[in-house]
């Protein structure tokens, strides 16, 4: 595709292509060449055709590798100096929202959770409830719920995890998005001590629907692993190694996600 619209002196086609380069190098965790590419060869594209929406987009994936490499400053820096006030100045209430939803990200990951938490509930859970968008509306329910349960408030994170977002996405027929709840609220009965219902749900409601969707590979390998580190705090240590090392360490070496660096038989990430 490159070399066409480099004959063809399409400089749009050419950067929306790098962009889907840089965007692989990301996914990857190549996260210098995939910075270097969004500042070198897509923004000033569209700074020099003057495409305000397409710079803020650019921009905002600037950002997103910055916060992945923990430069939480300058991320911050980029969303609310360069980004949002584009997004208000086009009145794009949706992507204002968004921008917001990853400034509360961060402010999240530096724990500001008081910031974090006022964000997600007076500027951006209203305008999906606005939008009528049910997704967007429910996954912001679930940023709101990740903040409260690490501030220690579990029963009312909880509560949002079973009875405002499972709803939607079973509505939705959403798989994917039902399971990765229920991992939230099983990563809540686990620190609550409720091992026997947090380790059901692991194995019946969350594994075999990963299991199913080939893209998610990662998160099946995650869940195995968070079965074993269960496993190992109740003693069962022949079953936890049996799973492990049938399960896990055969596959650990063929995981890209970065999450999965750390996995061991008696830890796994929180996802």
């Amino acid at each position: 595709m490159l070399p066409v619209f480099e004959r063809l002196a399409d400089v749009r086609s050419r950067a929306l292509t790098m962009s889907r380069i840089a965007d692989i190098l990301y996914a990857r965790g190549e996260y210098d060449e995939a910075l270097r590419i969004r500042r070198e060869e897509e923004l000033p594209v569209y700074e020099h055709l003057a495409d305000d929406r397409w710079c803020a987009f650019t921009l905002g994936k600037i950002a997103d590798i910055l916060q992945a490499r923990g430069e939480y400053d300058e991320a911050l820096r980029i969303r609310r100096e360069e980004q949002l006030p584009v997004y208000e100045r086009l009145a794009d209430v949706r992507e204002r929202a968004v921008t917001l939803g990853k400034i509360a990200d961060i402010l999240h990951a530096r724990g500001e959770y008081d910031k974090a938490l006022r964000i997600r509930r007076e500027e951006e859970l209203p305008v999906y409830e606005r939008l009528a968008d049910v997704r967007s509306r429910a996954l912001t329910l679930g940023k709101i719920a990740d903040i409260l349960q690490a501030r220690g408030e579990y029963d009312e994170a909880l509560r949002i995890h079973r009875e405002e977002m499972l709803p939607v996405f079973e509505r939705l027929a959403d798989v994917r998005s039902r399971a990765l709840t229920m991992s939230r609220i099983a990563d809540i009965l686990q620190v609550r001590g409720e091992y026997d219902e947090a380790l059901r749900i692991r194995r019946e409601e969350e594994l075999p629907v990963y299991e199913q969707l080939a893209p998610t590979y990662d998160w099946v390998l995650l869940t195995r692993a968070k079965i074993t580190a269960m496993l190992c705090r109740y003693g069962r240590l022949t079953e936890a190694r049996a799973i492990y090392d049938t399960e896990v360490v055969s596959e650990l070496d063929k995981s890209t996600d970065p999450r999965c660096s750390h996995v061991s038989m008696t830890s796994a990430p929180i996802c």
